[in-house]
């Protein structure tokens, strides 16, 4: 795909509208915008994003662009804010589109805040272990890939660390942040202006193969850590290991 099969200034200016009259009423008066254009033209981009990825990222090959997509109606069951819908279209681009902790993509238009994130968000526990006992063994091929120059403009790494040390690593380890992180994350925002002169697909095309080394990166410890799960676990970190040794396998979440 080398068209722009989304329309972002059209969208924004609907979007906008819509966080000013945040309400049934008016959206009922008002969906036909976003059920037979944005909508429609959203999964058009997001498949057109998945295609161009799979040279990057072959588990992202035969994913249905719907399961990546997210819905514009809140859940406003547990929220006090009772405004009925988000006002942002978004998508989460990984194996299991939106569903699962996998490494991937996340791409998302909305008035003042357009944003393309990646990495791996709230990885399931035996792969957080898996990841930071690969950067307390050896965190230089990680820190290689924060170096690369077109990965600057998506830092600084979001990590929404611990404020101590999981148990089984070294206390004093220097790249204690990257053992300590909760999440591995790089994002970056774009101006309205900016979207809607470039096009959101030639934007998040070009952000996707920038952070691509980063995911393939995570997704190839996550894969290692899943195979090692049905391994004898061990406990803590081994320093003088010349191989990596996996916690044993969860589905909860750290």
């Amino acid at each position: 795909m080398t068209g722009e099969p989304f329309d972002a200034a059209y969208a924004l200016r609907w979007l906008r509208q819509l966080k000013k009259n945040n309400d049934r009423v008016w959206y009922a008066a008002n969906s036909a915008a976003y059920n037979e254009r944005i909508k429609p033209e959203w999964q058009d981009l997001v498949a057109g994003l998945l295609i161009s990825a799979v040279p990057l990222d072959e588990r992202l090959a035969y994913v249905d662009p719907r399961a990546c997509l997210f819905r514009l109606a809140r859940d406003i069951r547990f929220s006090k804010d009772k405004t009925p819908f988000k006002t942002s279209v978004s998508a989460w681009l990984s194996p299991l589109g939106k569903s699962g902790a996998n490494a991937g993509f996340y791409v998302r238009i909305a008035p003042g805040n357009c944003v393309f994130s990646a990495g791996i968000y709230t990885p399931e526990k035996h792969v957080l272990d898996a990841l930071r006992r690969r950067m307390a063994a050896d965190p230089r091929p990680f820190d290689r890939i924060l170096h690369a120059k077109k990965l600057q403009p998506y830092l600084p790494l979001n990590t929404d660390g611990l404020t101590r040390m999981p148990r089984g690593f070294p206390k004093e380890h220097p790249r204690g942040e990257l053992i300590r992180a909760r999440n591995y994350l790089v994002r970056r925002v774009y101006p309205d202006a900016e979207i809607a002169r470039a096009g959101a697909f030639a934007t998040f095309r070009a952000a996707i193969r920038d952070c691509a080394p980063f995911v393939r990166y995570l997704s190839d410890v996550a894969a290692a850590a899943s195979s090692a799960a049905m391994r004898e676990p061990s406990d803590g970190w081994d320093e003088n290991s010349s191989s990596d040794h996996f916690g044993p396998s969860s589905s909860a979440r750290f």
